[in-house]
């Protein structure tokens, strides 16, 4: 089961990336981000989900304003207001194998109108590595069909490339040496069947946390097939707090700076008859989302096991998502 392979292969994996990234010379960073007004993080999928991560720590080490948008959104916009305005966009392209279409096409549109584009994947060769301005492909290989050490390298590699635009120095070392006893940890997650039988879970996160809840209900849907949400924090009380009954299991990853609203929330979950988890922070600012993430990928697995489902061929996916000429054509 290669799967499990590489979610608990990470600790060595950030490693190795975080060697590559300290060999990198200056020419390889995309300044021309920190000449931008707005940063867009583009990406589909959990690439998407790890752009809202990444554009969050951006803006707080920089102080530049991003956004992060669906590919297939920037890909189907006229981008009539980023030409008309006056303010200067750049953007940053999020994909695995670098040719998810919807991304390379909405690289290829942004490049006609001339707003820069940094790329991030993990083949040298690919067509985002062609359309963009400047590109990072690590040096790492997922056979997955699921993000998992991909997505928690490349979170690690733009924390990582904010940190060097910013002139912060990046130091990202005792979070990684400490990261093999954080999995060790999690994975005694596998002796608590109680928890893998519920019929609703649900992520929470705030800030940079917020992609990470959103990356794992995804996580749930594509490895065990469970019903699975996630919302920003203190979202959760305007509505979608109707669903929740004692077979609800909720998790916050805490930001650590409103632990007693977070808590408050969490209180309240649970007179509803939820079960709540809360995940503590390990880092500050935010610097660990790379490392908490993979929470998710494990209770995914663990669920898919006690369901019985192989987490290598996860139902109705594939790899990479290929869209037909006539779409590529036509946009």
């Amino acid at each position: 089961m290669y799967t499990k392979e590489e979610i608990l292969s990470q600790p060595g994996e950030f490693k190795k990336v975080l060697s590559y990234l300290n060999q990198l010379p200056t020419s390889s960073f995309p300044y021309f981000l920190t000449d931008s007004d707005v940063v867009y993080f583009v990406g589909c999928g959990s690439s998407y989900y790890l752009g809202i991560s990444a554009c969050k720590y951006f803006s707080r080490v920089t102080g530049i304003e991003t956004k992060a948008i669906p590919s297939g959104e920037l890909l189907l916009s006229d981008m009539k207001s980023m030409i008309s305005t006056k303010l200067k966009y750049s953007a940053v392209m999020i994909s695995r194998s670098g040719n998810t279409t919807e991304t390379v096409v909405a690289a290829e549109k942004l490049n006609k109108i001339g707003i820069k584009t940094f790329g991030i994947t993990l083949d040298g060769k690919s067509d985002l590595q062609k359309v963009c301005d400047l590109c990072l492909s690590l040096p790492l290989e997922e056979k997955s069909v699921v993000m998992t050490k991909s997505f928690s390298c490349m979170l690690l590699s733009l924390f990582f490339v904010s940190d060097k635009l910013s002139g912060k120095e990046p130091k990202y070392d005792r979070l990684i040496n400490d990261s093999s006893d954080f999995v060790s940890e999690l994975c005694q997650l596998g002796e608590d069947q109680t928890l893998f039988k519920a019929n609703h879970y649900v992520f929470l996160g705030s800030g940079i946390y917020e992609g990470i809840a959103r990356e794992s209900a995804l996580k749930l849907q594509e490895m065990s097939l469970s019903m699975a949400e996630a919302f920003s924090s203190l979202e959760y009380r305007h509505g979608p707090k109707a669903l929740v009954t004692n077979d609800t299991v909720i998790v916050l990853y805490s930001s650590g700076q409103s632990e007693k609203e977070e808590m408050n929330l969490l209180g309240e979950m649970r007179e509803l008859g939820a079960s709540t988890i809360c995940r503590s922070p390990i880092a500050e600012d935010g610097r660990d989302a790379f490392i908490q993430v993979i929470f998710a990928q494990l209770l995914g697995l663990f669920i898919a096991k006690c369901k019985g489902l192989n987490p290598d061929q996860p139902r109705n996916l594939s790899r990479t998502v290929i869209l037909n000429h006539s779409f590529k054509k036509n946009t």
